[in-house]
């Protein structure tokens, strides 16, 4: 769900960025204006796990049992926009 609504806003802003470009960088007086707009969205997950069991002498024997289990996820997202005007 935050991925859709990163990616979607991240194409609102760039396509308002684009759109207001061409009428922006016209200056009368010589000078200049421009911009640069980024966007990204980035996630990764990931899981490991490992088990170990023996049983010696039947139900009422030695038993020992053995695991471990370890979970990673990590979510971002950014957002990038700058403005230059020179003279």
């Amino acid at each position: 769900m935050l991925r859709s609504i990163a990616i979607t806003l991240a194409t609102v802003a760039a396509a308002g960025f684009l759109a207001a470009g061409p009428a922006a960088a016209h200056n009368s007086d010589d000078g200049y204006e421009a911009g640069k707009v980024g966007a990204g969205y980035a996630e990764v997950e990931g899981d490991r796990a490992s088990a170990e069991y023996l049983n010696l002498g039947g139900p009422y024997g030695i038993t020992y049992a053995k695991a471990k289990k370890a979970h990673f996820e990590g979510e971002a997202g950014y957002y990038y926009a700058e403005y230059l005007q020179g003279r």
